[in-house]
């Protein structure tokens, strides 16, 4: 019985394997990846430049977090990326577990993150959390849609 079990575990891995491997090329999936560690460059070193180089700039795009929700370019440069640089003296946002997957011109990547962080004030803090960030491919290249977040409760 036991050894029914392990292979059926083990068929299973590997049908979802393959479904996260689905769609799009190696290329691709790296740059995805890039975009995703272009963002974490923003929250940690507050680069403005940069948000607006991997950010889409249509109004529909979007993050939602324990922050808030915020629509549009703008919206999510000024009151999401602005409130870490302005928030924190230090910042080190880290990313663990990625998945990507790719379909057509749409691509979603899933990761945990572990934020470690100085206040203004000194007091350090640490969290971490599971991230979902959406992209859709436009004539520039991959560019982020939407972004949702929540934090992990320390017995999970």
């Amino acid at each position: 019985m036991k050894k029914i079990l392990f292979v059926t575990l083990v068929a299973l891995f590997a049908v979802s394997s393959v479904a996260f491997a689905r769609g799009g090329s190696e290329s691709e999936r790296k740059a995805v990846e890039a975009i995703v560690d272009a963002y974490i460059k923003t929250i940690n070193d507050g680069d403005l430049e940069l948000v607006g180089k991997i950010w889409s700039h249509d109004e529909r795009a979007s993050f939602i977090g324990p922050q808030g929700r915020f629509s549009g370019y703008e919206e999510v440069r000024d009151k999401l990326v602005m409130s870490f640089k302005n928030g924190f003296a230090k910042r080190n946002l880290r990313k663990d577990e990625l998945i990507i997957v790719i379909e057509g011109k749409s691509a979603w990547a899933e990761f945990t993150w572990t934020f470690d962080s100085v206040g203004k004030d000194g007091s350090e803090r640490r969290s971490r959390g599971r991230e979902t960030q959406i992209f859709r491919k436009e004539k520039g290249g991959w560019k982020l849609m939407h972004i949702h977040y929540s934090g992990i409760r320390n017995n999970n």
